[in-house]
């Protein structure tokens, strides 16, 4: 795009600071019981080296090429002051991978906007990060966000009133087509929010074949960090991009089930898009996994068809490509690591 911030956090497009603390919390003997992975009888070993085959290899298929974005200090910075001004109770481990966090995703994915860029996409990001938290413990604070943000009432916590201050900028750094998808993709990816916990526990139907993306596309907040990758200083129109928002919007979100997934599993996961289309198709996760992978590739061949007469649409959208892989790669939250998988692979 959090302690168990939001059943699909871990495979929405936000970070997730929270999710290390907690996972590395666990006993072998607790890893071990979780990491059932999918009732199959394989022992731990072959469960992590067949995900490990999973991952290098749509790694390798993506041309992944480690780009090791700079790491912004200033931003770390001003981030932090920032954040610290919210005047919230939060644990300051908790807030510094926070911060961490959301600068590691604006430097890499969004490394090619500008500072004030980065800057609106850090905080942005640290604001739903924790603001979603609130799901679980004030679902209240949640579920008012939009009805006081059209009012233009002040929200139930301060972390939300710094959101919709951000609202209200959207348009001076992108186009009025991506602005207004900035706006409603966060009032989308709160309600999904709130969904989630209203619907913990309840099975998915089987032929419910488009909710598990229904939520997906609107908890993962897909529109909002798809449009950030266009600066209104870049192109004040967003006639020439349109018809790859999708298209980047689906890569991106299945990107991050696939590289989460080994994480996910590890922590009993079961609420995430992989689990909930096996539970609608009435197939395996494995074979969700198999298709999505074959699914997100192919996407990305046609976003790179559809920029091949447009050079500086299609050197952004590759530099983006490999920068939220380098971002995924790169933060320990997804504990590629102990796959094999690294910047050494």
């Amino acid at each position: 795009m959090h302690p168990k911030l939001q059943l699909m956090r871990d495979s929405s497009m936000l970070p997730d600071p929270f999710s290390d603390e907690r996972s590395d919390a666990s006993s072998p003997d607790e890893t071990l019981s979780r990491f059932n992975m999918l009732a199959t009888k394989m022992d731990l070993t072959s469960q992590r080296q067949h995900i490990s085959n999973l991952v290098t290899d749509f790694l390798q298929r993506s041309d992944f090429r480690a780009v090791q974005s700079p790491r912004d200090v200033d931003l770390r910075e001003k981030l932090n002051v920032d954040v610290n001004n919210w005047g919230v109770d939060i644990n300051p481990s908790m807030l510094e991978k926070m911060v961490e966090t959301s600068c590691s995703y604006a430097e890499t994915a969004f490394g090619h906007t500008s500072f004030e860029h980065r800057y609106y996409i850090a905080l942005y990001t640290a604001c739903m990060l924790y603001g979603e938290d609130l799901g679980e413990h004030d679902p209240d604070a949640v579920t008012q966000f939009a009805r006081r943000l059209v009012r233009g009432d002040k929200q139930v916590s301060p972390i939300f009133d710094c959101l919709a201050d951000l609202l209200k900028q959207a348009h001076l750094y992108w186009s009025d087509i991506g602005a207004d998808a900035i706006i409603t993709g966060t009032v989308d990816a709160l309600t999904a929010t709130a969904i989630e916990f209203a619907t913990t526990g309840t099975p998915v139907a089987p032929s419910a074949l488009r909710y598990p993306y229904y939520l997906r596309t609107r908890a993962g907040g897909g529109p909002q960090y798809t449009h950030f990758m266009f600066m209104r200083s870049w192109r004040e129109k967003a006639d020439s991009y349109l018809q790859i928002l999708p298209e980047i919007e689906h890569w991106t979100l299945g990107t991050n089930d696939i590289l989460s997934f080994y994480k996910e599993e590890l922590a009993g996961e079961t609420s995430n898009y992989v689990h909930l289309r096996a539970d609608a198709e009435s197939i395996s996760p494995w074979d969700v996994l198999r298709h999505l992978t074959e699914e997100v590739l192919d996407t990305a061949r046609r976003i790179d068809d559809i920029t091949a007469n447009d050079p500086e649409l299609y050197a952004l959208w590759n530099r983006y490509l490999q920068c939220y892989l380098e971002f995924s790669v790169r933060t320990p939250r997804y504990r590629l690591r102990e796959l094999g998988i690294g910047y050494g692979m």
